[in-house]
């Protein structure tokens, strides 16, 4: 079956496509579509991800201390929470990006400038590391009323005056310098365990706090003070770790050595995972106690379940004892099991089963005992 599986017709590719991800591009721009439906929070971040994936394949990336180091690359827009806004497939210099773009911030600037060029002005924050960080990046976002700030490399800089990392870590933890543009773009740097450069167009050191660090030398614990960009920066950016780490918990595992598999599954596991992220966000609005929300797993098997059974016909029940063969755990309602009832579970079908208008439309006469359907040459009960 798996040797049978395509999105699109190898015929149909022309002799000159440029695209490398022609065979899956059709699964990914629906779900960007989506996903650029969806109302976007606060802060946001932009970072890699990558698709596990040893096989052979030209666009394959190597990113050391990834959990899987070895596969393929795709840039996310994800917010703090991890749900994923927006996202870019990664290959090489034929990446789909405005050739302009790539002139004036270069490829790693001009995947932040497509990531975010739906975001609404004066709304957002967005923090990225220093791949990304160039100093017309920065004042690119701040014309558009895009607050950012990241890590910074101070070679991609011209030449900040910035003071020496010796001299820095001479005056102690804690220690911070910073510098301001007349544009209005800000370098940092601060002294932790190591020197820190951040920069940013809308905040630098603002209202620092302090710290609880552990001093290796008099072994003791010291406060220190820390940045107010260092604070946020750290808030935000574990969005699309946390994105990674759901997608991993229970990833639909395949062996074998087709790219286009891996990539189709992927797509899988990133839609569910997002789709459980707005079920959180909507039970907490609407105030559902964390005992009754359903965990990753369940939110998955019951989804799963929905897309086999609705709008499919019921299938007729038997008359007599019941079959000793136990119904589907996910039929259960998890919150009547108790050791005193263990004998009297009642099991349901999901509600959207039971509401996708197929098979017997039901009829409540409130009699306790539940009389015959009133369709002709119908043998069931009502319910």
């Amino acid at each position: 079956m798996r040797q049978h599986i395509h999105l699109i017709n190898n015929l149909d590719i022309p002799r000159n496509n440029k695209d490398k991800f022609v065979k899956v591009r059709s699964i990914f721009d629906t779900l960007n579509i989506r996903f650029q439906q969806l109302p976007v929070e606060r802060n946001l971040i932009v970072d890699e991800q990558i698709v596990p994936f040893k096989g052979k394949l030209s666009v394959k990336q190597y990113m050391k201390g990834k959990p899987n180091p070895w596969g393929i690359k795709i840039f996310l827009l994800c917010g703090e929470s991890g749900i994923v806004y927006n996202m870019i497939l990664y290959q090489g210099m034929s990446t789909n990006i405005n050739e302009e773009l790539q002139k004036n911030f270069g490829l790693d600037g001009a995947i932040v400038v497509c990531l975010t060029q739906n975001i609404s002005e004066n709304r957002h924050y967005l923090y990225f590391d220093n791949f990304f960080s160039y100093y017309n990046l920065f004042y690119a976002l701040l014309q558009k009323k895009i607050y950012a700030a990241g890590t910074v490399r101070l070679n991609r800089f011209f030449k900040p005056p910035m003071m020496p990392d010796k001299q820095i870590s001479n005056l102690g933890r804690g220690t911070s310098f910073e510098i301001t543009s007349k544009l209005g773009i800000s370098l940092l740097k601060w002294y932790d365990n190591k020197p820190i450069n951040m920069g940013s167009n809308f905040i630098t050191s603002g209202e620092p706090e302090y710290v609880k660090r552990w001093d290796k030398k008099n072994k003791e614990f010291v406060h220190i003070e820390r940045p107010e960009v260092i604070k946020l920066y750290n808030k935000s950016m574990g969005g699309i770790d946390k994105h990674d780490q759901l997608v991993s918990y229970y990833r639909m595992h395949i062996k074998s050595k087709k790219w286009t598999l891996r990539m189709i599954f992927h797509a899988f596991d990133m839609a569910v995972a997002n789709c459980w992220l707005e079920y959180i966000n909507d039970s907490n609005a609407l105030k559902i106690p964390k005992n009754r929300q359903l965990a990753l797993l369940d939110f998955k098997s019951s989804l799963a379940e929905e897309l086999i059974l609705v709008g499919r016909p019921t299938p007729p029940r038997k008359r007599g004892r019941p079959s000793s063969v136990s119904p589907s755990v996910s039929n259960v309602d998890i919150y009547d099991i108790s050791p005193k009832c263990a004998k009297s579970l009642e099991f349901r079908p999901l509600l959207a089963v039971s509401q996708d208008q197929t098979s017997h439309y039901p009829k409540y006469d409130g009699k306790k005992e539940a009389t015959r359907c009133k369709e002709n040459k119908c043998t069931e009960t009502e319910t």
